[in-house]
């Protein structure tokens, strides 16, 4: 995260935020797309991987600033791992 400019307070933000792009209900997962000021005057898209197994807390499984060739763009999928 750190490496890519952004901290967990980003992170919760862009859960509070942002909106499910993707559920996994089998794994109790779901990817949020969120934003987060990168710079003064710069926004960037930021995915976060929640997971809601636990009825009492919300698990961050990773964060990223979604980049080609997986994403064409923060809220459609590009290349198939």
């Amino acid at each position: 995260m750190l490496e890519e400019g952004f901290e967990r307070n980003h992170c919760v933000d862009a859960i509070l935020n942002g909106r499910i792009l993707e559920d996994y209900p089998d794994d109790q997962r779901c990817l949020v797309l969120g934003r987060f000021d990168f710079s003064p005057g710069s926004v960037s898209p930021l995915h976060v991987v929640c997971d809601y197994s636990d009825p009492e807390r919300v698990d961050l499984v990773t964060a990223y600033i979604p980049q080609r060739p997986w994403w064409l763009a923060p809220d459609r999928r590009g290349r198939q791992r």
